[in-house]
């Protein structure tokens, strides 16, 4: 059965209601008139003529004010999921105790993008380049800056602790590099491309990734110093370009680890 407009405006100021006390909730406590608000709001759905409505209402007498987060959280899911709310990754709570006051020197590796279109997916690899303490992040083409919001918001702050640089021109950026002594490495499905699990020469390195569809032009690949492929089991031959950053980047830093 459709949602009703009223059903679905209360629903809708239910789902801004347990984010907004999410949120506040950092120390595990709930503001007490929010969640008032909250519980007052869920009983009213027992008046909806939708079964599927109505039946959340008795959901209300399971929020109290000792709940723990978790256990908060998943009364909020079925709401969600009755509105066809997605939430994105960066719409979910961040403990900012989680934060390294006194992070680890950064790793001789940097991450070049080119032409990347997505700025979810820009904003994925600087998280994860951060998390993983690369040096730097370049960004090349109409790749979107960080200071674009939909980047920004998907880096979570990660921008704010991690050196970037605009370099319109790949091919100029990966000269400078090879100038600077770092090794170019070039996350791609080439024919010639050898297993991202073989040994890395451990000296700085540079990964590069390319469009989503098309990937890296051809003349860039002649100047690279090696191609690395991810080996993949199933009928897909490639993984987001964020996904590739991430196993690229770790599988880097195991190796140099035990060097």
């Amino acid at each position: 059965m459709s949602l009703s407009a009223q059903d679905k405006k209360s629903l809708e100021e239910i789902h801004q209601l347990f984010l907004k006390l999410e949120k506040s909730s950092g120390d595990f406590s709930f503001e007490a008139s929010a969640l008032k608000e909250l519980k007052a709001k869920i009983l009213a759905l027992s008046a909806s003529g939708n079964p599927d409505v109505s039946r959340l209402s008795p959901l209300e007498k399971h929020l109290t004010d000792s709940m723990t987060l978790k256990h908060f959280v998943s009364y909020s899911i079925p709401f969600e999921r009755l509105l066809h709310k997605n939430l994105q990754d960066d719409e979910f709570l961040v403990i900012e105790n989680d934060k390294d006051a006194t992070p680890q020197e950064k790793l001789p590796l940097v991450f070049v993008l080119d032409n990347i279109r997505s700025a979810f997916n820009v904003g994925s690899i600087f998280r994860t380049a951060e998390c993983l303490g690369a040096s730097k992040i370049y960004l090349c083409g109409y790749t979107p800056l960080p200071t674009q919001w939909k980047v920004e918001k998907t880096a979570m702050g990660t921008q704010e602790y991690l050196e970037w640089e605009e370099a319109p021109k790949l091919l100029e950026c990966l000269e400078e590099l090879k100038d600077e002594g770092y090794r170019i490495v070039a996350l791609e499905t080439a024919a010639s491309a050898t297993d991202l699990y073989e040994a890395f020469d451990m000296e700085p390195t540079a990964f590069v990734l390319g469009n989503e569809r098309f990937g890296l032009d051809p003349e860039v690949l002649k100047v690279i110093d090696e191609v690395r492929i991810i080996p993949l089991r199933g009928r897909k031959n490639s993984l987001n370009v964020g996904v590739t950053a991430a196993v690229a980047g770790f599988e880097w830093l195991r190796q140099w680890r035990q060097k």
